[in-house]
């Protein structure tokens, strides 16, 4: 079992990491947005659209962080929420992905990037904290 100290850091340190490659691509994803925010014919439904994109990305990185603290067990609780929030969001990208206007194709290599960046941060810090001893595994 994890000591509550030591289940504590991982947590921490765990939030640092995710934190860093949500904030290097979210400026990423200001620029596709201040891109689409410019264009002249922004309608309402649009306008619509662009900020369920943004509540739905954020609802899914806080979703994917919970996922990975309940793996870790550096949290408790159950996994179905956060699941469910995983699941509507990629049903709801799949479905807008048709949207001409803010052409979500552009997001391919953001996100492609953002996948890549988080699997090699999370990995690295689950293969370290699992060799320092102090994790308990």
């Amino acid at each position: 079992m994890v000591r509550e100290h030591s289940r504590a850091e991982e947590e921490k340190e765990l939030d640092r990491r995710i934190d860093l490659v949500n904030v290097v691509f979210g400026a990423a994803l200001g620029g596709y947005i201040g891109v689409v925010m410019t264009r002249k014919d922004l309608t309402l439904d649009h306008s619509v659209v662009l900020t369920l994109v943004l509540v739905i990305t954020v609802c899914l990185l806080v979703a994917i962080r919970n996922i990975l603290h309940l793996w870790r067990g550096t949290k408790s609780g159950t996994w179905k929420l956060p699941l469910l929030v995983v699941v509507t969001g990629l049903l709801f990208f799949a479905y807008v992905r048709g949207d001409a206007y803010l052409d979500l194709a552009v997001l391919i290599p953001i996100f492609i990037g953002w996948v890549f960046a988080f699997v090699v941060v999370v990995s690295a810090h689950m293969l370290v904290g699992g060799m320092d001893g102090d994790n308990g595994r």
